[in-house]
């Protein structure tokens, strides 16, 4: 009987480590740089972050992560960058709105955020991002040297690689998911056009794909249309053959656009023999009126601020003085932010890239929007960091211009926050070059051209002479108007400036160093603290 209970138990231990390999052995998965990780959103977000990391190792990228692409219906996508075995799905808020800490589930998996549990995503390309074996392609045809870029044909599509990045050889892999793939992994050979530009041309237009030479490769890209891709610095660019060739052109922001936002519109062309090329920049209403931003000149880049809601068409007309032209449009839509609760930043003034000088006040200005809530005010802070990194104290306040004077050469950079009367906030990072030499400070509004017109009579000359007083002035005998309780820098008046004074009071300043009791503790409560500051902003606001 002994024996035969050691037997069971013996039986039971070994179904007990079976279990538990097989457990260990799903508990975690083999992480690697070019895996695909799908999240399926149908829990109420309107976008979803994957935040990726390995102890020891590091992260993906900052939180919030980075954002994952939309493949169809309500699955994303992200295409790992390193071998992280620990993920977190966020919707891009802080302290709320993410999933609790996962551990990689594997390539090709989908985790369900309404269901909490990851399954295998059916629809996802096995051979893309998985494959081990890179085999030598059997298709390639002749390198050609043909200078113009040819088109496509049919349904397909032709798609240009750059190769910066010295790859003996390029492929292009290309597939649409549920609707196949080009060829198997890893795609069909491109053809050299000349100048370590390679081309493709599709005979189906495919959605996605990736480039590479066999071993190396990209990560997943949306198929862009007669477009060139550079293998070393990742980036899509139109790709030109005539004559006056369009290099770039765009419209900055090209989302989030408000009325009374200041939109940066930007081209580059180039003619092939170095002819001069001039720009003309125009907008395009939905009612098919068209405004001139900015005529014919050698103006590559202007500023076009909406004042009404609504889809604009911007074109970028190009010629060149051998009589060539050349154009491009793309499309902006402009929203209306009377209503909208959280702010927007519409400009800041200068923007990045403005010089400043050594040792002389910078003033930044900030156009906002929004934040039509509760008090409906707007409240700004800015962080400034100089070249070593050294950052200011910062407060919010009410004024949406703040001026800092640079120490030293290098760049500072300006975080600018604006915050609604809810807390919403929204902030941007805008850049500054510190240089001794004297610049030019931009303006917002045009210099008029002409001076003043001159009088040409002068004022009459009194003929009589003020009379004489017979009496002094009286003696004054009321005493000191009474003290302002929250006026701690003694002007006469509650303003934000009082708030301020107290937070740099309670943070120790050389230059706030004493506050009157009587007149700082604006709460009641015998002393003075922070909530003294919140009770003057709080008076200010009704």
């Amino acid at each position: 009987m002994v024996k035969k209970q050691h037997k069971v138990l013996s039986l039971i231990l070994c179904l007990i480590l079976a279990v538990s390999a097989v457990c260990a052995g799903t508990v975690g998965a083999f992480a690697a740089s070019g895996d695909t990780v799908y999240c399926k959103l149908n829990n109420g977000w309107t976008k979803v972050y994957a935040y990726m990391w390995k102890d020891g190792v590091g992260n993906n990228k900052d939180w919030p992560g980075v954002e994952m692409t939309k493949v169809e219906g309500d699955v994303y996508s992200y295409n790992l960058t390193g071998d992280f075995d620990k993920i977190i799905f966020t919707n891009g808020s802080n302290g709320s709105g993410q999933t609790g800490d996962l551990t990689y589930a594997g390539n090709g998996k989908i985790y369900d955020l309404s269901a909490g549990t990851w399954s295998t995503y059916v629809e996802a390309p096995t051979s893309a991002t998985t494959a081990t074996t890179a085999t030598t392609a059997t298709t390639a045809t002749t390198a050609t040297t043909a200078t113009e870029a040819p088109t496509s044909s049919g349904d397909g599509v032709t798609v240009y690689l750059k190769n910066e990045a010295g790859w003996s050889k390029a492929n292009c892999y290309m597939w649409t998911d549920g609707a196949g793939n080009n060829h198997a992994w890893p795609g069909e050979a491109m053809t050299s056009i000349g100048d370590d530009v390679y081309m493709y041309t599709s005979s189906t237009a495919f959605v996605n794909c990736i480039f590479n030479d066999g071993s190396t490769q990209t990560g997943d890209l949306k198929t862009m249309d007669g477009q060139i891709y550079n293998n070393k610095t990742g980036e899509w660019s139109v790709y030109d053959l005539s004559d006056l060739q369009v290099k770039s052109y765009t419209a900055d922001p090209a989302t989030g656009v408000y009325i009374d936002t200041d939109v940066t519109l930007s081209a580059e062309a180039q003619n092939r023999n170095g002819a001069a090329v001039s720009y003309k920049f125009s907008v395009t209403n939905e009612n098919g009126g068209t405004s001139v931003v900015s005529d014919f000149s050698s103006t590559n880049s202007v500023v076009w601020t909406p004042q009404t809601a609504g889809t604009y068409t911007i074109t970028f007309d190009f010629k060149d003085t051998e009589g060539n032209e050349n154009s491009r449009t793309t499309t902006v839509k402009v929203e209306d932010d009377s209503a909208l609760v959280k702010p927007v930043i519409k400009s800041v003034f200068p923007a990045n890239n403005n010089l400043i000088k050594v040792n002389t006040a910078a003033t930044v200005s900030v156009k906002a929007g929004g934040g039509k809530t509760g008090t409906n005010l707007l409240f700004y802070k800015y962080i400034v960091t100089d070249p070593n990194g050294v950052k200011n104290i910062p407060y919010y306040t009410l004024n949406n211009t703040y001026s800092f004077t640079p120490t030293m050469l290098g760049e500072y950079t300006v975080n600018v926050y604006v915050q609604g009367s809810d807390n919403t906030t929204v902030t941007k990072n805008y850049k500054y070059t510190a240089t001794n030499s004297d610049v030019t400070v931009p303006t917002t509004s045009p210099v008029p051209t002409t001076t003043a017109p001159v009088p040409t009579t002068t004022a009459p000359v009194p003929t009589t002479t003020a009379p004489v007083p017979t009496t002094t002035a009286p003696v004054p005998t009321t005493t000191a108007p009474p003290v302002v309780l929250g006026d701690v820098d003694g002007d006469g008046s509650l303003t934000v400036k009082d708030a301020t004074y107290i937070q740099k009071y309670l943070a120790e300043f050389a230059e706030y160093s004493s506050i009157s009791l009587e007149v700082g503790d604006v709460d009641g409560d015998g002393r003075i603290s922070v909530k003294d500051a919140t009770e003057i902003q709080t008076k200010l606001t009704k």
